[in-house]
């Protein structure tokens, strides 16, 4: 499996950064505070306190208006109280009403520049305009009135996120629980850092904590439920979206993650209801209307797409997500010196996937060194991303830079567009260590062709003194029992899915080359490595008998043009059997169809001039497949597992690749360090197949078919 992968908008929550805190009131508590001050007020309509109080009252009723007009009438009875224009601030503030909250804290101040409350709001209003580092003066001028001032000192630390420096606002959250060691809020917010950091299960710890603390938390819901997500556990993460939307029903953003997961599920009904949800509660906010971009173009409506993207810009036209998604479009679209310049913009705007993005388009266009140097700046930016890590790894694979691309490669285990929910074991990883008899559960990933690809490797597992347990696809199983340390009894072969037997450590089977440093000089090799029983080759020989063994035919060639359709790559890789009809009409040759799945049934629609044999749509696995394949004198595919099973058996196998194709091909090469009795044909240019085909009918028309007899038996 291996494209790069486009980056796209995923909405966390971030820690709370509009809000003192001045007013805990809830339910109850808010109706007992609106009468008791209401009576205050009926015998002395001028009471600054009372007003003052009323106002925040409405605030935490989400009464803004009322809150706004209740603190503007406390300032006007009293207009040298500082905390009356403290109050007005926050109403102003809730209100949106920027320009005037910063008038009010600024009065505040001007009557005691040292004033604790009126430089917490400031510095929560910078925060809230994107000024941390004004917002962070504030703040160290109102703890040096009160050092122990909690809320100033969470306030350092939102500052401190918002510029990035993740450690120390870590720091400053245990400073603050240290003093309130129950404050949900801080929990919430080190739970935030520490999922930046990379440290998911401290972070899921911290939010289950602030949950505990605070049981309608719906911030802490919703991140608790992102996390879940990114982690694989969709059941549990759907549980925390559901459960923060009950509690905050206009929390936009929890409709907009569980639309996500809904999207990732493939249930997009239920994606589109909650972003309808999303919709109607803000139909100007921009991340609404990204969402809505991504969710049209995974159901592959591009232009709705487009309308989405448009009506984000026209709304915010410096949007860094919905730059980033007009890059998007057009790399899909195959626009791809149009994407890099939109990736650029996205960049220009603060977006950090774009810089990966544009790495990926610029490997379209065949840019493949300036490729690498978008990927290494989109990991420089922000190293703990696993797509621009993982994005980072293919280019240097693909460029032979395995020393580097392989341990890179192991991001792939964080990134869902490759792994949504990654097998986890209570057995611990092996990276390399001898194994003196220990027990490996070497478990496959991705698809067929990988696992024909990479199970070489379970005999240099061997050679560690490692016992392999290879866990692979069932259409796989009885073709990789032909491995030599299968037949001599020192590894065994399970189905994947299947409880293992008992073992000691696991490691993914792709992960192999990293454990054993492989460069492109020291691929395992030793010949063929997979085969099946002569009698059951003789029996295929038997089923289609036109073999140059018996007859002066020609060469008997395999085909085989189309991959998995799920794969999202295939529309490049793959392409329609008509396409290979100038191909098909060369003379004196037998051609035998290795195809399965639908694309097989596009034999039937051949004219009458041409005949191609269906020798592989009814295998039960592909150890019949090849028993065929090891009758014929030449394979020619596309990158699908006929390729990896013809390589691995030793014949000679043409593969037929896009201009861009996977990164196990490498780039400009017409051999592979993988099969050397492998040929690569590429397209000189994107999607341009015909000139491929030209290429291999010349090459056909001189192929040598003398007999290859190393693949009729099994590998001893």
């Amino acid at each position: 499996m291996g494209g790069n992968a486009v980056q796209r908008f995923a909405g966390a929550g971030v820690p709370p950064r509009d809000r003192l805190a001045t007013c805990e009131l809830t339910g109850s508590g808010l109706i007992a505070e609106a009468l008791r001050y209401q009576g205050i007020l009926k015998r002395d309509p001028r009471h600054p306190e009372a007003l003052m109080a009323m106002s925040l009252v409405a605030l935490a009723s989400r009464q803004t208006d009322a809150a706004i007009q209740m603190a503007t009438a406390a300032v006007t009875a009293a207009p040298t109280m500082g905390n009356a224009w403290v109050t007005l601030g926050q109403a102003l503030r809730a209100g949106k009403r920027c320009d005037d909250a910063e008038h009010a804290y600024r009065a505040a101040i001007r009557l005691d520049g040292m004033n604790p409350l009126a430089r917490m709001g400031l510095g929560e209003l910078m925060i809230a305009c994107d000024r941390p580092e004004e917002a962070m003066t504030n703040y160290e001028l109102a703890l040096r009135r009160e050092p122990a001032l909690v809320p100033a000192i969470l306030g350092m630390g939102h500052a401190l996120v918002w510029l990035e420096r993740y450690e120390e606002a870590l720091q400053r959250y245990e400073q603050a629980l240290s003093l309130r060691p129950k404050l949900a809020e801080a929990e919430f917010a080190a739970g935030f850092v520490l999922a930046r950091l990379g440290r998911v299960k401290d972070a899921e710890m911290r939010y289950r904590r602030a949950l505990v603390r605070r049981p309608d938390f719906a911030a802490a819901w919703m991140n608790l439920g992102f996390l879940l997500r990114e982690q694989g556990s969709e059941v549990y993460a759907e549980a925390a979206l559901r459960r923060a939307v009950e509690l905050r029903p206009d929390m936009v953003a929890g409709w907009i993650n569980l639309a996500l997961l809904e999207r990732e599920r493939h249930h997009p009904a239920e994606a589109e209801a909650h972003l309808r949800t999303a919709l109607a509660l803000n139909p100007e906010q921009v991340e609404t209307l990204v969402a809505w971009a991504q969710f049209r173009a995974a159901e592959k409506d591009i232009p709705g797409a487009w309308g989405w993207v448009r009506w984000a810009l026209a709304r915010d036209p410096e949007n860094n997500e919905a730059r980033n998604m007009c890059g998007i479009l057009l790399h899909n679209e195959g626009r791809f010196t149009e994407a890099v310049e939109a990736f650029d913009q996205a960049e220009a705007v603060g977006s950090r996937p774009a810089a990966s993005n544009r790495g990926n388009s610029l490997l379209d266009l065949g840019r493949v060194d300036e490729a690498l140097l978008a990927h290494e700046a989109a990991v420089k930016l922000d190293p703990l991303n696993p797509g621009a890590r993982y994005n980072l790894a293919l280019t240097q694979l693909r460029t032979g830079n395995w020393e580097r691309g392989w341990p890179g490669y192991e991001s792939r285990w964080n990134f869902r567009e490759v792994h949504r929910s990654p097998r986890t074991f209570r057995q611990p990883r092996w990276h390399g260590e001898p194994l003196g008899g220990r027990r490996i559960l070497i478990h496959g990933e991705q698809g067929l062709g990988d696992s024909i690809q990479f199970c070489r490797f379970a005999t240099l597992v061997v050679e560690r003194g490692g016992v392999p347990l290879l866990q692979v696809q069932e259409p796989v199983e009885r073709l990789v029992r032909s491995l030599a340390i299968v037949r001599a009894g020192k590894a065994e072969i399970s189905l994947l899915g299947s409880i293992p037997a008992a073992f000691d450590v696991e490691c993914p089977l792709l992960s192999l080359p990293a454990v054993f440093g492989t460069t492109v000089d020291t691929v395992p090799w030793t010949g063929a490595y997979l085969a099946v029983e002569p009698d059951e080759i003789e029996s295929k020989r038997t089923q289609f008998p036109s073999c140059k063994y018996e007859t002066t035919n020609g060469p008997r060639v395999g085909l085989a043009w189309a991959g998995n359709p799920r794969y999202k790559g295939d529309r490049q890789r793959s392409m329609p059997l008509a396409t290979l009809l100038p191909l098909l009409r060369t003379e004196n040759t037998t051609w035998i169809s290795l195809q399965k799945g639908d694309a097989a049934d596009q034999i039937a629609a051949l004219g009458n001039d041409i005949f191609i044999y269906d020798g592989s749509s009814r295998d039960r696995d592909l150890a019949e497949t090849a028993a065929l394949l090891a009758t014929l004198d030449l394979v020619i595919t596309t990158d699908t597992c006929i390729a990896h099973l013809a390589g691995a058996m030793g014949k000679q196998v043409w593969i037929l690749l896009p201009h861009l194709a996977d990164w196990r091909w490498m780039q400009e090469r017409e051999t592979t360090p993988w099969y050397p009795t492998a040929r690569l044909f590429r397209q000189s240019a994107p999607g341009d197949w015909s000139e491929v085909i030209d290429r291999v009918q010349r090459e056909l028309a001189h192929f040598n078919c003398a007999p290859d007899r190393a693949t009729l038996a099994p590998v001893a």
